[in-house]
């Protein structure tokens, strides 16, 4: 509680004098409102057309498509760009999107192939936009910042989003017609349509790290040599973050919305308030300042595995006997291990990162996590389709014990490794663990 507080207090110092961070933090307080709108409006509308959990697996893995395009085509595209300006007109059309889905299912038009479509159209804009903002965070905040600022975003995007699921998905229930689902589209498409200034703001301000940045007191184009000088980021450590996708975090977008489908009671909306819970506490233990080796944060990536892995086996096992207490329990306990491992993992890569290769080391990181999410997706539809909810959740289980298990073992060899090649003293060098692998 002491580390959050201490995170709070050291941005709202800074905001005085520098109104970057306070412009990143509203633009993602009123997205993420508005996004809450769409996460619970969607799932519910393509289950209202199809009643299959396949299909809006498939719906979120047509919206990766385009990620892994961008990644090995164009992966070096987002560093010759202002990442601010990318956002702008990425969110310009996230809100043309989001009135079309407005309108489509207000008139009764909406279809299972329109949705395909506007998925697709919101999966090339998302490839942009998402490494976009990343970057924005690791270029137009300081170094020092990035954890505590990272934390805090942490915890003000969970109160959006346990406040507004539950709003949105009061109201969903509570209606049985397409215009409860319309005007959650309208919603996001007026808070990303807010936005838009604060991008511009922060464009104007221009960039705190890299070769043209401004510095916060004087206003003087600066030059950080120690991180233009920075090793390239191992590609292993995008392997862990991919692995956390497809296996612990990812299902849950599929899991939850399929859960208060079946389910149909209002009660079991208590889950955003463990989420909350949750979130708020993975924010207060990660608001330090992240470790500067990459295996001490992929450590601790294997000990989340291990925490969703719990949470898994109590929702395929607990449910049973205590369906709403383990449920309510497993929903919370994901969103803690998968918060922890964010911040801490998009924190170090912020930190570590050559701010010259800011954009493509966020195009892996949006790969690898946001960009994997949507195929985790469709395989845990698959799942739920073929071995119930339940079944699904203990498969999750057993394969994140294993990869744990396999995480160990490989960390454990590449310290043999890295202080065989150190020095003689034994020290392991810290470029060791930075390289490609």
């Amino acid at each position: 509680m002491s580390a959050r507080r201490s995170a709070a207090a050291r941005l709202l110092r800074i905001g005085r004098r520098d109104r970057r961070p306070a412009w990143l933090l509203l633009d993602n307080l009123i997205t993420t409102f508005g996004a809450a709108f769409t996460l619970i409006a969607l799932p519910f509308l393509v289950m209202r057309l199809s009643g299959r959990a396949l299909d809006l697996g498939a719906v979120a893995a047509i919206e990766a498509l385009p990620s892994l395009v961008l990644l090995f085509a164009f992966r070096g595209a987002l560093d010759r760009f202002d990442p601010a300006r990318l956002l702008w007109w990425c969110r310009a059309a996230y809100v043309a999107i989001n009135l079309t889905l407005a309108a489509a299912t207000w008139f009764d038009a909406m279809s299972l192939e329109l949705i395909y479509a506007l998925a697709l159209i919101g999966g090339i804009v998302w490839a942009v936009a998402y490494p976009a903002g990343r970057a924005c965070f690791g270029l137009y905040l300081r170094r020092g910042l990035l954890a505590p600022a990272n934390a805090v975003f942490a915890l003000a995007s969970s109160v959006a989003t346990m406040a507004m699921p539950m709003l949105a998905g009061g109201l969903i229930l509570s209606s049985s017609g397409p215009h409860a689902l319309a005007a959650a589209f309208a919603v996001d498409a007026l808070c990303v349509a807010a936005s838009l200034p604060l991008i511009s703001a922060l464009r104007r301000r221009g960039p705190a790290r890299g070769r043209e940045a401004v510095d916060e007191d004087t206003g003087a184009a600066t030059t950080n040599a120690a991180t233009i000088a920075a090793p390239p980021i191992a590609r292993s450590y995008y392997l862990y973050l991919l692995a956390s996708s497809l296996l612990a975090f990812g299902p849950v977008q599929i899991l939850l919305p399929v859960l208060l489908v079946q389910r149909h009671d209002p009660r079991y909306l208590a889950i955003y308030a463990a989420q909350f819970l949750g979130v708020s506490l993975a924010a207060a233990l990660a608001a330090r300042r992240p470790p500067e080796r990459m295996e001490r944060i992929l450590y601790g990536v294997a000990g989340c595995w291990l925490a969703a892995a719990l949470a898994y086996a109590l929702l395929g096992w607990g449910a049973a006997a205590w369906p709403l207490g383990a449920t309510v329990l497993a929903f919370g306990l994901l969103a803690a291990a998968s918060n922890h491992y964010g911040i801490r993992s998009l924190s170090w890569l912020q930190r570590s990162a050559d701010p010259r290769r800011m954009g493509r080391e966020m195009t892996w990181f949006s790969a690898a996590t946001m960009g994997a999410m949507p195929l985790a997706a469709l395989a845990t539809g698959w799942l739920v389709e073929t071995r119930g909810l339940a079944g699904a959740s203990l498969t999750l289980a057993a394969a994140l014990a294993a990869c744990a298990l396999a995480g160990a073992m490989h960390l454990h060899l590449r310290a043999t490794v890295a202080r065989a090649a150190g020095p003689r003293d034994g020290a392991a060098s810290p470029a060791a663990f930075a390289a490609d692998d």
